[in-house]
């Protein structure tokens, strides 16, 4: 397995700057995705907020609706000739006659009259065939006007002349002489039109439709288009949060109104607002960011060139190296020592600490001055990098002292490593013509895993052995070993 450089040398500032360029360009296409789905979500987000404002709309415009027509339909049952008819008059000719002069007054497409049991008294409708005496057709209405009950949207269909299912909006008022006497209903036929207008006040499109039992569906007023898969809206009702559909080769954000569940067959809107449209100007922005990718792109190449130049090379002796010394720096060190208390707890490969400073240095560098401490810091940072190992790393702390990660703790490799340390530190070293600095060296040496398996605290192990070294002259010494001194 080869073995990592100790520094990044100066000949991959080539590959580094092409990288860089590489990662500056990937980052504005990762821009570009990040804008292409940001768009399309907040282009969704406008859409469902659409969706949102025409339901609220549609809401209020129906809560003020069904508030009018039930007004409407009090004025009716006070009405005092149409009172005066039901309370008199036993003929149903002509209290539907009565009744059908309503029709106009209401607006509504059917009135039914029922007795307080829920008994057809009379009925009138717009609707020629509705106004038939047909016995079956009394039953069913008396049906449909049991499960009336304000003041909800009480929706039912009831087949029409051309035999297809019709949707009304049932109104229920109370005949009262002043007690209750009467029912009267009044039916409001869901028209085309009406969703036409829906779609002109909310720039949404719009459809009414009934799930039928067993599966199905029937739509009775719509604008949508008539390909609309309105069978993906039922799997939606119960959630009403809006989903997207394909039409005729559209994407449509949806969502499904529950109108009435209250009824045999349940009735809901379903609002829908196509997709491009809100879409479009956030692709020309897409259009417009890729060409500046582009031209970005070139432009980043030259800058990362001209900074790297003048920044980056003088940086990676500065971020990695003693300035004095060229050794590695405290950082470099610590991140060395990291790694090797990695490998210890993945692979059991043991490493140790060396930790020295330079004995009398402080008397050279306050006798001859800085340059001759900086002259005996150079020196013997060049004599004990030519001892050391190319698997270890030789490290400047700061001041006088040095630090060394050794990948092995063998004692023995470890004594001959400091012997030869202490001895070639000793020697005298020349600061000047006619004048040399004698030095020595105190070393304190602690290994892992023996003393710990946290780098920090070899070290601090190594710190230790190293001022007993100095307290018995120099030279070198193990720290102690924490288990003989537990068991002790």
């Amino acid at each position: 397995m080869m073995k990592k450089r100790d520094f990044l040398p100066s000949a991959s500032s080539g590959r580094f700057l092409a990288l860089l360029v590489l990662v500056l360009i990937a980052a504005q296409l990762v821009a570009f995705v990040f804008l292409h789905f940001s768009n399309r979500q907040i282009a969704m987000q406008s859409v469902d907020a659409a969706l949102d404002a025409g339901t609220q709309t549609f809401e209020y415009t129906a809560v003020t609706r069904r508030q009018y027509r039930y007004a409407t339909s009090e004025l009716i049952a006070k009405d005092y000739g149409l009172q005066n008819t039901v309370f008199n008059e036993t003929n149903r000719a002509t209290v539907e006659s009565a009744v059908y002069n309503q029709l106009a007054r209401s607006g509504a497409e059917l009135i039914v009259l029922t007795d307080l049991n829920g008994k057809l008294l009379a009925r009138a409708s717009v609707t020629g065939f509705l106004n038939d005496r047909d016995d079956a057709l009394d039953r069913r209405l008396e049906e449909i006007v049991a499960g009336i009950k304000p003041p909800g949207r009480n929706m039912r269909v009831l087949a029409g002349d051309d035999g297809r299912p019709v949707l009304h909006n049932w109104v229920k008022v109370t005949m009262r002489a002043p007690l209750p006497v009467a029912h009267i209903y009044l039916a409001y036929r869901i028209t085309g039109a009406g969703a036409e207008e829906f779609t002109r006040m909310t720039q949404l499109q719009m459809a009414f439709v009934t799930h039928q039992e067993g599966g199905g569906h029937t739509v009775h007023a719509s604008s949508l288009p008539p390909s609309f898969p309105l069978d993906t809206a039922h799997p939606n009702e119960s959630s009403q949060e809006p989903f997207t559909v394909e039409a005729e080769g559209i994407d449509y954000r949806a969502k499904v109104i529950v109108m009435d569940g209250s009824g045999p067959e349940p009735v809901w809107a379903v609002v829908a607002k196509p997709f491009a449209p809100v879409l479009a100007p956030f692709l020309r922005l897409e259009a417009l960011f890729a060409v500046s990718i582009l031209f970005s792109a070139g432009v980043s190449a030259l800058a990362v060139k001209m900074v790297a130049r003048r920044v980056v090379t003088p940086l990676e002796d500065v971020a990695q190296k003693d300035a004095l010394t060229g050794l590695a720096n405290r950082r470099t060190f610590e991140a060395r020592l990291q790694r090797a208390e990695q490998d210890l707890k993945k692979s059991g490969t043991g490493f140790s600490v060396m930790l020295m400073d330079l004995d009398k240095f402080k008397f050279v560098n306050d006798t001859y001055g800085h340059d001759a401490g900086d002259v005996v810091l150079k020196e013997a940072a060049a004599r004990i990098q030519k001892i050391i190992r190319a698997s270890d790393t030789l490290a400047r702390l700061g001041g006088d002292e040095f630090a060394i990660l050794v990948r092995t703790d063998d004692p023995q490799t470890l004594g001959d490593i400091a012997n030869a340390i202490v001895e070639v530190v000793r020697q005298p070293i020349p600061l000047k013509p006619g004048l040399a600095g004698e030095i020595g060296t105190s070393i304190g040496i602690a290994f892992a895993p023996a003393h710990s398996r946290i780098g920090a605290e070899v070290v601090h192990c190594a710190d230790l052995a190293m001022y007993g070294a100095k307290r018995h002259g120099g030279g070198f010494a193990f720290a102690e070993d924490t288990k003989s001194a537990e068991s002790s």
